[in-house]
């Protein structure tokens, strides 16, 4: 059975830095599947979402990029697994029987499929309720599923609502940048809570399951066209097996 590096650094560690030190903070998703991201407006997000996707669009397997606004990465547009707007129900259709078929007929070598989803809250209420709760149907069972076939998500908002959230538990690594809603600050850090504080941009919390909550800052991007270019490469690329 071929292994796969499902490992992404989301960061540095923050107490390092302030010494001086440089020391990256990495997520597994063969450890703890999922990723779930919540960042105010201004504070970060799409910089951490271009971040990883420059570390995703180098490893093997399927990248889909699935942004509901279609504005922070128009540059993308044409690209075959580029979906924005309401085409968004596109890609989580695409990963959803992907996954299927994949626990139909289990594929040892089967490469990994990366599902990135920036405004999963803002696609959702674009729908009435009964197609809300098929969608959200659809991304609990690969939240929960996934990991088994190969399959991840990386989910981005604005505010991490549980309205719009089924399944948190089963995101293993939760990133908050920023200054945090309430709401946002009980659905990523429920047994933090009282230690999260506002953060400058590019600055907030990290937790992993099983590893506890770090503050991390996020690296700067040495050319992000020369990123952008890589990934729209990646996204260019129609690889999606089951």
């Amino acid at each position: 059975m071929m292994k796969f590096d499902n490992s992404l650094c989301v960061g540095v560690e923050q107490s390092a830095l302030a010494l001086g030190l440089m020391i990256p903070q990495r997520i597994d998703f063969d450890r703890a599947p999922h990723l779930l991201i919540a960042a105010p407006s201004g504070s970060g997000k799409t910089y951490l979402l271009t971040y990883l996707l420059g570390q995703l669009a180098k490893k093997p397997g399927t990248l889909l990029l699935a942004d509901f606004k279609g504005v922070d990465f128009l540059a993308l547009d044409g690209c075959q697994h580029y979906y924005k707007h309401t085409a968004v129900e596109n890609a989580l259709q695409s990963a959803f029987d992907t996954m299927q078929e994949r626990m139909a007929d289990p594929q040892p070598d089967a490469e990994p499929i990366y599902f990135v989803i920036d405004e999963w809250a803002g696609f959702l209420s674009l729908h009435p309720k009964k197609e809300q709760e098929d969608y959200k149907q659809k991304m609990a069972s690969i939240l929960m599923l996934g990991r088994g076939v190969q399959v991840f998500v990386i989910m981005a908002l604005q505010r991490a609502d549980a309205a719009y959230i089924s399944g948190r538990d089963n995101f293993g690594n939760c990133i908050g940048l920023g200054t945090l809603s309430r709401e946002s600050m009980r659905m990523l850090f429920p047994d933090d809570t009282d230690k999260i504080q506002p953060k400058p941009r590019g600055r907030g919390y990290l937790h992993i399951d099983g590893k506890g909550l770090s503050e991390i800052v996020v690296p700067r991007l040495r050319d992000r066209e020369a990123t952008m270019q890589v990934v729209r490469q990646k996204l260019s690329n129609g690889r999606l097996k089951a």
